[in-house]
């Protein structure tokens, strides 16, 4: 185990605060895509001559969602990186936030927003959206 300094614990609690905001961050997204899918889903099934366009009006923001969610899942594990080298006393410069380095060595936002843990919880908000729409669109209501 490394000698870790004052400087370095408190640097490393300055990073982790980031990392656990950039968690709830991306947790929030998640609540808010499903919160908008359901409200969408929920009006279309109240009104009276529902149109197939409803559902389909919750796939833009829950595209941008998910993407935001990738985003933060990167920056998150940039910061992770960073938490690290802290760690194990590569860091010379104290307090530094720089993830620059890392970023080469870190997926992209886009392949993290196709990883396993991602993609499914997006993708089925993305099904159920347009299974309502489809049905609207060969039933009319």
């Amino acid at each position: 185990m490394s000698n870790l300094n004052e400087v370095s614990i408190a640097h490393m609690s300055m990073i982790q605060g980031i990392v656990t905001r950039l968690e709830t961050n991306s947790f929030t997204l998640k609540v808010l895509a499903m919160t908008l899918a359901s409200a969408v889903l929920a009006f279309t099934g109240a009104v009276k001559n529902p149109n197939w366009a409803y559902p389909l009006a919750g796939f833009f923001p829950v595209l941008v969602f998910w993407i935001m969610d990738a985003k933060y899942l990167r920056l998150g594990r940039l910061f992770r990186r960073l938490f690290d080298e802290v760690r194990l006393g590569k860091i010379e410069d104290s307090f530094t936030m720089n993830i620059k380095p890392y970023a080469k060595e870190e997926q992209s936002v886009i392949r993290i927003a196709f990883s396993w843990s991602v993609c499914w919880f997006y993708i089925s908000i993305i099904i159920a959206l347009a299974i309502v729409s489809c049905y609207f669109t060969q039933y009319g209501g």
